[in-house]
């Protein structure tokens, strides 16, 4: 069997091993993308390539992609269907991402940044002010906290934020979804929003759930901080920019952006982080070595108890 790491740096090699020891593996060290998946069966991917028809188009050989995201909209699914190629990903995998932390740290990183100013606060070489009357921020005691999407990410968050002594609210659309680790469940958006200072992204994407965060939810985040470490597809983001424009938020990180693979707004987005409380990360929430080197070897598995 013929298997390609498309983005192979760092790589798990506890991972390369097992794959080792299903086929032959190669890895990708070419511009040239399409020559080097035509004659693959099973495609190790993170988040660098729009797997669009056009990229399938190329892959006529390919029977398997393994994908170390629970978010699965850089991959049409739907082409994927009509070939028959079967997409292996941690969607689902509850009881293991809840000892993956990577991304609820770097969320509640993001939150503390914006509430100390970090941006500006830490010093260098070209930043030499010894000011701290220039940089006061607030505190995460008594603060209040609401995460729309209430899944392993927002339960974690519910943990840390309690632990700083933060009211914790959350919304999810899913009614079955119960209280835990000291979160209260609201019953909308409207009303999450209202309760919270800070509001926390961390929705799971579906072609359904394209911009549900709509300019109606975005005007109602007025003097709050607003943080999205999910999916850009989830949000009207060009009038999010626009809000960020007039100093509407007290703050706002984000670590993902829409269409990353493709034609974005990044240099719109860079561009407004020189005048505003604008934090944005390359979607690095997930992005430490010992989360992305387990997620690699536990999709290894998943991959060899298809392939038995």
């Amino acid at each position: 069997m013929q298997i390609a790491i498309l983005e192979p740096k760092d790589f798990s090699l506890k991972a390369i091993e097992a794959l080792e020891a299903i086929g032959t593996v190669s890895k990708c060290k070419t511009t040239d993308i399409d020559n080097f998946i035509s004659d693959k069966e099973v495609l190790f991917i993170r988040l660098a390539h729009a797997i669009d028809k056009a990229f399938l188009d190329e892959a006529c050989k390919l029977k398997f992609i393994c994908t170390p995201t629970t978010g699965l909209n850089h991959i049409d699914l739907t082409e994927c269907k009509k070939r028959n190629i079967q997409i292996i990903s941690l969607k689902g995998e509850v009881q293991f991402l809840t000892t993956i932390r990577a991304t609820p740290e770097h969320t509640f990183g993001l939150t503390l940044t914006l509430l100390r100013n970090y941006k500006k606060a830490f010093l260098s070489k070209n930043n030499t002010t010894w000011d701290r009357d220039k940089h006061k921020g607030f505190e995460l005691y008594n603060n209040h906290v609401g995460v729309i999407g209430f899944g392993r990410v927002g339960a974690i968050l519910a943990q840390y934020f309690k632990a700083f002594d933060s009211s914790f609210y959350f919304y999810d659309i899913n009614d079955k979804i119960q209280e835990k680790n000291g979160a209260k469940k609201l019953s909308s958006i409207e009303e999450l929003i209202d309760k919270s200072n800070i509001v926390i992204m961390a929705a799971s994407y579906t072609p359904e759930s394209h911009h549900f965060f709509s300019k109606k939810h975005i005007d109602l985040l007025k003097g709050k901080y607003f943080i999205n470490i999910a999916r850009g597809e989830l949000i009207d983001e060009k009038y999010l920019l626009k809000k960020i424009q007039t100093n509407f938020f007290k703050g706002v990180a984000i670590d993902v952006i829409e269409n990353e693979q493709a034609e974005n707004n990044l240099t719109e987005i860079l561009d407004l982080t020189a005048s505003h409380n604008l934090v944005v990360t390359p979607h690095i929430a997930g992005a430490t070595f010992s989360s992305m080197h387990r997620t690699e070897e536990f999709i290894v598995e998943k991959l060899h108890s298809y392939t038995k």
